[in-house]
């Protein structure tokens, strides 16, 4: 972190640590949940050295930087993608389908470093970096009930056979992983069936694109094409 970065922060900091939780003002939109301070970013993505807290990220539409990592595999049952239900208590897209693991990028935090923490904290997967492979970064810009979200993704993908039941959920967090046969993940929009693997059990369900958190970028079917050309063992590109 850069050293008026890193002063700055401390001015945030409240007392016993460097998270705030219901009760300050910062934390406003994010009751009983806790905040966290974030590296704010300009139009093209370049850090402008101000830290906020992410809940003032969101209220004011700043841009920040985080990490989307989405996990394909093949079995017996063909090749597939991974994907999470966001935790019914989750301010932003609660109870919707979404990446298989993401979140900020605390400050000072580099996205490989943060996308491991990511990894293990959301699904419990201990990650050698060399096996994310990077398709580019996203920049997006959404409405959501605490102000704008405006965001630069770092997306990469990771191929990971541990079966979906082995996966360990964070509480609060990730309700579930749903496997998607790659080949379904370009017909949601009519319905496809997908297993859902939740820590109560196992049950087959069908999703639609309804299901996930609103993307008007063709963001999954991108994402198949590049797991499809990673598991036939050609570069997948960058898809942004």
């Amino acid at each position: 972190m850069l050293k008026g970065a890193k002063r700055r922060a401390e001015k945030l900091k409240v007392p016993g640590g460097d998270v705030l939780t219901s009760g300050g003002e910062a934390g406003a939109c994010y009751s009983f949940r806790v905040d966290e301070l974030l590296d704010v970013l300009d139009v093209l993505g370049r850090p402008t050295g101000e830290v906020v807290w992410k809940s003032e990220a969101h209220r004011r539409g700043l841009f920040h930087r985080c990490f989307h990592c989405w996990v394909a595999g093949e079995d017996t049952g063909g090749p597939y993608l991974l994907v999470q239900r966001r935790a019914a208590a989750k301010d932003t897209w609660p109870g919707c389908l979404d990446v298989t693991a993401a979140g900020h990028l605390q400050s000072g935090e580099e996205s490989l470093a943060g996308g491991l923490r990511e990894l293990e904290e959301e699904l419990g997967l201990q990650v050698e970096p060399g096996r994310l492979v990077p398709l580019g970064t996203r920049r997006i810009e959404q409405e959501i009930p605490q102000g704008c979200d405006r965001e630069f993704h770092d997306v990469f993908l990771l191929l990971d056979g541990t079966p979906p039941q082995d996966l360990r959920l964070q509480e609060g967090e990730v309700e579930a992983v749903l496997r998607i046969e790659l080949g379904d993940v370009e017909a949601l929009g009519a319905g496809v069936p997908a297993r859902e693997y939740a820590r109560g059990g196992v049950s087959d369900t069908r999703v639609h694109l309804s299901d996930f958190v609103p993307n008007e970028d063709d963001y999954l079917r991108r994402v198949a094409g590049a797991a499809r050309r990673v598991l036939a063992g050609e570069d997948p590109g960058r898809i942004y």
